[in-house]
């Protein structure tokens, strides 16, 4: 089909033929269309129709057996075609691109072979004939920029698919006098690479998580904007609030008046539902004053997400179409219609987390009340525990957890703050190979390997405490072993199994949890605008520590990728919850309990944290990123600090009288 043929086909899809989608048109680009016209009525005429143009998907090509991003047909004064645009149908065409020179390869004197690259990929250059062209391919580095102009045309060999461009003119259009690490061997060390960001970037590893991140933008908003959500922004600079994470302040020239950054829009999206906007999002910058994690960043992005005259069921498809449109549009993965439900009271029983991996077993195991007494009566170390023997099983490991294995997981356990931690291996013989096997009679011996459902050649661990104790602890030492596992190549099956993208609901969570300051007091287990239960309201007023909350996480492979619920709409309510519960400063929220008492709907919504969304959707990828930095286009350190420039800095003397700050040392002396 020629390419004039495919955009009318393209417009075909849209009529009448005054709304031809012109985007496609201006671009060239003929493709399938992740998003079909949208059609709604216009709030402006009711019973009219407003036809949007749809989002061409961009496709993906492969270029030197590599994928790269394929793009619209892009020129410009200085170029015709981007690199990855030069194929095997401009045979004998002329074309010019511009970019920078991967690699050079002197083939025998006078002819050089030189490989440009760009966004889109890499397109090979002969340079050969006039003496100008090979003096000026002899002077060439690696990451010069250039223009280079030629017929396109095939390599000689059996790859007909093979193209390269016969050199007519070769301009540098900038010689890079600055190389500050070759990364085409290795990844260069993370800070050299931080100091040198937009050097790094160049790297095509670096380019491809960069750009599925986009793809992923564009998919997300598609999504969006088909279901008639409204991109609206919301202000960074807001009020301190209590509870939750650090927030970063922000002075002002007002004697002892402070903003402060927002942790999320959460109280600015609610007020737009009461509003009348109906369905909000954006693509929201967040802070939080934190110390460095892998997945975490002071500065960070969430697709923020809310809607009216919902139920929880509402945002939870919502949520789902998103998730499979950016899989779909960005790495081509087909994710399930619908992705399955847990409480959390079933994730903390079955796994000691609220957001379990579930690509392995290694379920919790408990033993009997009769069993728990008759072993902890008889351990010297637990005969003061009032509570259960939790644990669970490693089938086939007991070559793995040596003594001296065994004693680093037991080591582990002692530097999480919890019970103590027993690993116990099933002989060949069917007996208990344990340091407490020589406390236990050979029956309770029996019975606790059926509890733990071993069999020979397993492993399992346990420990006793209370039962919220113990499932916290155990838990964490899930985790742990597996990443042990991991490392041995013991914990997946197949290479599906480890790669499979487990998705999974976690609902039902407390409302409330006992305050991590203040003993005696509560605070709320994620925010407090959740809603309680329809099932626990009465709870409320009569023991709402047993209430649960209409808060849901969207978990992924044992990392909470989203969190919503639904949101408190009666003022009344919201001021108990606030006031009577929490014992809260009321006047803080004044803002949110009069836009509450203006007509709220019943309202909810869910936030993406975007960067680990694309970390954890890359992960597959060869050099997949070790952190969320790799998905960042500019990023913080590991300690928070943004290296390139060296923020954040001390400012002078007149800037802090300006904004009334002193600065104090450890010991509260002026420094």
């Amino acid at each position: 089909m020629s390419h004039l043929s495919k955009i009318a086909r393209c417009l075909s899809w849209h009529t009448p033929r005054a709304h031809r989608c012109f985007a496609c048109a201006a671009s060239q680009h003929a493709s399938r269309h992740a998003v079909p016209l949208i059609m709604r009525s216009s709030p402006a005429r009711q019973g009219a129709t407003v036809r949007e143009p749809c989002m061409a998907r961009l496709a993906s090509t492969t270029v030197g057996g590599k994928a790269t991003m394929k793009s619209p047909k892009v020129k410009s004064s200085m170029r015709t075609h981007m690199c990855g645009d030069v194929d095997v149908t401009q045979l004998g065409e002329e074309a010019t691109v511009c970019g920078w020179v991967k690699s050079i390869r002197r083939a025998q004197s006078g002819l050089y072979f030189v490989d440009i690259k760009d966004i889109t990929g890499v397109v090979q250059v002969k340079v050969d004939g006039s003496e100008d062209l090979i003096a000026t391919a002899e002077q060439l580095k690696t990451e010069d920029v250039v223009q280079v102009t030629g017929t396109v045309a095939s390599v000689p060999g059996k790859d007909k698919q093979r193209i390269e461009l016969a050199t007519s003119a070769l301009n540098v259009l900038n010689k890079t006098l600055a190389r500050p690490f070759d990364a085409s061997n290795s990844v260069p060390a993370e800070m050299l690479r931080l100091e040198h960001r937009p050097f790094d970037l160049r790297r095509e590893t670096m380019q491809r998580n960069i750009l599925a991140r986009a793809k992923a933008a564009t998919a997300a908003r598609s999504v969006l904007n088909e279901q008639g959500f409204h991109d609206i922004e919301t202000p960074t600079l807001f009020k301190r609030t209590p509870g939750g994470a650090s927030e970063f302040l922000v002075p002002t020239k007002h004697r002892g008046q402070f903003y402060a950054l927002v942790q999320s829009p959460q109280q600015y999206k609610q007020m737009l539902m009461v509003a009348g906007f109906d369905r909000y999002y954006q693509f929201a910058r967040c802070y939080r004053d934190e110390g460095g994690r892998m997945d975490r960043q002071p500065e960070f992005t969430q697709i923020d997400i809310e809607m009216s005259f919902i139920e929880q069921q509402d945002i939870k498809d919502i949520t789902e179409r998103i998730v499979r449109a950016v899989w779909q549009n960005a790495i081509n993965v087909t994710l399930p219609e619908t992705f399955p439900t847990m409480t959390f009271a079933d994730a903390m029983h079955n796994y000691g987390v609220d957001k379990p991996d579930t690509r392995y077993e290694m379920t919790l195991k408990y033993a009997d009340e009769t069993l728990s007494t008759a072993i902890i009566a008889n351990v010297p170390f637990w005969t003061q525990v009032n509570g259960a023997v939790i644990g669970f099983s490693a089938p086939s490991t007991a070559d793995l957890f040596s003594r001296k294995v065994s004693d680093k997981i037991v080591e582990h356990g002692k530097g999480i703050d919890g019970p103590t931690l027993v690993v116990c291996r099933v002989g060949a013989d069917g007996t208990l190979q344990s340091s407490i096997s020589k406390w236990l009679s050979d029956d309770v011996q029996a019975a606790l390997i059926q509890a733990m459902n071993a069999k020979q050649g397993d492993t399992f661990f346990i420990t006793a405490d209370t039962k919220k104790n113990a499932q916290a602890f155990m838990g964490k030492m899930r985790g742990h072993v597996a990443s042990v596992l991991a490392e041995n190549n013991m914990l997946f099956d197949t290479p599906q199994q480890e790669k499979a993208f487990n998705f999974l609901w976690v609902v039902d969570f407390p409302m409330f949890e006992p305050h991590e300051l203040t003993e005696g007091r509560w605070q709320a287990c994620h925010h407090p605008f959740t809603a309680p239960h329809p099932d626990d309201d009465h709870l409320l007023q009569t023991d709402p520590t047993q209430a649960r909350a209409q808060h849901f996480d969207l978990v992924l492979n044992g990392v909470e990728i989203a969190g919503g619920s639904v949101r408190v709409h009666d003022p009344e309510t919201q001021r108990y919850i606030l006031q009577d519960i929490l014992h809260e400063d009321i006047t803080v929220f004044e803002q949110v309990l009069r836009s509450l008492s203006s007509g709220a709907p019943p309202h909810g919504g869910i936030a993406f944290g975007f960067d680990r969304l694309i970390m954890l959707m890359l992960s597959n990828h060869e050099e997949s990123p070790a952190s969320l930095r790799d998905v960042i286009a500019f990023p913080k350190s590991f300690s928070g600090k943004e290296v390139m420039s060296g923020a954040p800095g001390a400012v002078s003397p007149q800037d802090l009288a300006e904004y009334h700050i002193q600065v104090m040392d450890d010991k509260g002396n002026k420094a």
